[in-house]
């Protein structure tokens, strides 16, 4: 469709059918097994005469968990040939709620389920903040998703823990009680429904609990895609919050690492402890290097600015000797970006991830 910047055409847009999908989770369920709503977004390219045409993104959301926060790419998703999935986490949208400690479990279940609904093999992989450690957990348990001969993971601002990073909001933010944190999603829903439009018209997806900053914008003037992007922003933001948004709480005291049944994130404590495990995941089931590009933000709150403590134990991870035979690895900084806009239009990175899978794809032999 052609975009407008129009009210009604905004509306419209948002109400695509593409944005609302649902399936039942899982499809055939026993007779004492409970079954879950499942809502994701399924848009961007199509070529069902030939599928194998179609270069699937699978896109693990930030804090937010919504599968609404990158439908403005569905344009740029067009040309470059990417069809573009992203489901609600658990208790975000049009997504049933799980008990904390299912949580990482469960989300597994949901995405292999979607795949398998949708007849999709294989899928290159992308993430935002806390939507890395999904991303992870989903390669470390399930690399067989990953094409096997062009296996591409792409990361903006990745999620990074308070006792790397340092930043003293975030350590504030890790102490409080989760007797507290378990409201997350009262406060947040207040603010935003209520303070948010008020203070600013134009802010970005918040990932702290409470951020009242405004978010940098890139300059959108001579890029239509990043134009409509921001000029749909704020009614996609009412949007989102339109919605359930109880999986806050959950989510933070997840990725905060207080579920007290759960030793870090499950079978895996960070970043360095998963790596060795992951690498022989992926020698298992891929025969080339999975390609990870990773985007940090100029000016990043949540985990530290570029080049800063938090980006650089991340580096220290990923860019080293060991195993740089089954993971590629290479770093960019987005100028002008921060840890919420990491991902929009007007920094690069979607056509440049799109570009890249889509190259990858033109490419097989």
């Amino acid at each position: 469709m052609a975009q407008a910047t129009e009210s009604s055409s905004i509306d419209e847009f948002l109400q695509d059918p593409r944005f609302h999908q649902t399936f039942t989770f899982p499809v055939n369920p026993s007779a004492d097994e409970p079954t879950l709503q499942v809502k994701y977004v399924d848009f961007g390219y199509r070529n069902e005469a030939n599928p194998e045409e179609e270069n699937v993104l699978l896109f693990f959301p930030p804090l937010m968990g919504s599968r609404l926060l990158h439908i403005t790419k569905d344009d740029l998703a067009k040309r470059q040939k990417v069809r573009f999935i992203s489901l609600d986490r658990p208790g975000f949208g049009g997504t049933d709620e799980v008990a904390l400690e299912k949580r990482a479990s469960t989300s597994r279940e949901m995405i292999l389920a979607l795949l398998k609904h949708l007849g999709i093999q294989h899928v290159s992989v992308a993430c935002h903040s806390g939507g890395t450690v999904y991303a992870f957990d989903m390669l470390l348990h399930h690399p067989e998703i990953l094409h096997p001969d062009r296996p591409y993971f792409a990361i903006a601002a990745p999620w990074i823990l308070p006792s790397h990073s340092h930043v003293l909001s975030m350590t504030l933010t890790q102490a409080i009680p989760n007797s507290v944190m378990a409201h997350t999603d009262k406060v947040i829903g207040f603010v935003n429904s209520t303070i948010m439009p008020v203070i600013s018209t134009s802010t970005g997806f918040s990932q702290t609990f409470v951020n009242l900053t405004k978010s940098s914008q890139p300059d959108a003037t001579d890029d239509p895609d990043a134009k409509f992007e921001q000029s749909i922003q704020q009614k996609q933001f009412k949007l989102v919050h339109s919605e359930s948004i109880r999986g806050m709480s959950h989510e933070s005291i997840f990725l905060m690492q207080k579920i007290k049944e759960i030793n870090g994130w499950g079978d895996w404590k960070d970043y360095d402890d998963l790596k060795p495990t992951l690498i022989e995941a992926l020698k298992r089931t891929t025969t080339k290097p999975l390609v990870m590009d990773v985007f940090f933000a100029e000016k990043d709150h949540m985990v530290g600015d570029a080049a800063t403590q938090g980006p650089e134990w991340f580096e220290k991870c990923w860019n080293t000797e060991e195993g740089r035979d089954v993971i590629s690895y290479s770093s960019f900084v987005l100028s002008g970006a921060d840890h919420e806009t990491a991902w929009q239009i007007g920094f690069g990175v979607p056509k440049r991830v799109f570009e890249r899978i889509s190259s990858q794809n033109s490419q097989r032999v």
